[in-house]
């Protein structure tokens, strides 16, 4: 997220919690590494987090519908208490769908926590192992179907990030999608990494400034973070809330992008991964 049109202009209609602390993945297009601010903190195990009554009263002023628990550099299946923070956040804006942004590598071990979420995005460069672990630092690609069985009348859009390494593996990614029975994806354009463009040609219609696509009966969007035209409500891990999409902006009062120095070249600190 960090996109360059956003003037305050376009509609609010989500907001996101974006957790941080370690990681299960280790993603060299992480945003979290450009915003390092909010590096060192660690709200995984803290509640109630620190902002959520700001949070909460913005949402309600721009009549937000939806609120997505997310996260800068870690994943929000690593949030030790979810079922309370939906509480707080049902109890307070009334028929609100909560949605959940992961890498879903914890999803079927923790199945009442999936279960409780109204929708999901799962973050899916390739379900190539060889490809996964080039983009994603480690791991495995999760079973999609295992997933889709724990709650299946659960909408899931896979976000499959746009990378150099998986650009030619893109169409297999999106025929195995379909095959799942996946209906929505995006294709999203990462912040702060070479920018590679749509892959797609022949678009059937546009979403908030962004070309959509049929891809055997998937919804496929192209997602330029940088262009998308769309507002939200944010709440970080230091308690600012912001009001606007690009979140490298609004994670700090100074909107500071710090030196990435610290960085390795294929993502997060190593200190900060698990597993």
């Amino acid at each position: 997220m960090g996109c360059l049109n956003s003037t305050g202009q376009f509609s609010h209609w989500f907001g996101n919690i974006h957790l941080s602390g370690p990681c299960n993945r280790s993603c060299y297009f992480c945003i979290g590494q450009h915003m390092m601010a909010l590096d060192s903190l660690n709200n995984l195990e803290k509640f109630p987090l620190d902002g959520i009554c700001e949070f909460i009263n913005k949402c309600q002023e721009h009549s937000v519908t939806e609120i997505n628990i997310t996260g800068t550099n870690t994943d929000p299946l690593l949030y030790k208490y979810p079922l309370a923070l939906q509480d707080i956040l049902r109890d307070e804006i009334p028929n609100v769908k909560i949605g959940i942004r992961t890498n879903g590598a914890l999803a079927t071990k923790l199945p009442w926590v999936w279960q409780s979420y109204d929708k999901a995005s799962i973050s899916i460069p390739s379900f190539n192992p060889e490809l996964y672990r080039k983009t994603m630092g480690n791991g495995e690609p999760p079973d999609l179907k295992a997933i889709i069985k724990l709650k299946p009348e659960m909408p899931i859009k896979i976000n499959i990030v746009l990378c150099p390494e998986t650009l030619n593996d893109i169409p297999n990614t999106l025929n195995i999608l379909a095959d799942t029975g996946i209906k929505k994806v995006n294709l999203r354009e990462p912040y702060g990494q070479p920018h590679i463009g749509s892959p797609l040609s022949n678009p059937i219609s546009e979403r908030l400034g962004m070309p959509v696509y049929n891809w055997k009966g998937m919804d496929v969007t192209y997602w330029d973070v940088h262009y998308v035209e769309v507002e939200s409500v944010n709440l970080y891990a230091n308690g600012t809330v912001s009001e606007t999409y690009p979140i490298t902006k609004g994670h700090a009062p100074t909107g500071e992008v710090k030196s990435q120095e610290n960085f390795l070249k294929s993502g997060r600190q190593q200190k900060q991964w698990l597993g």
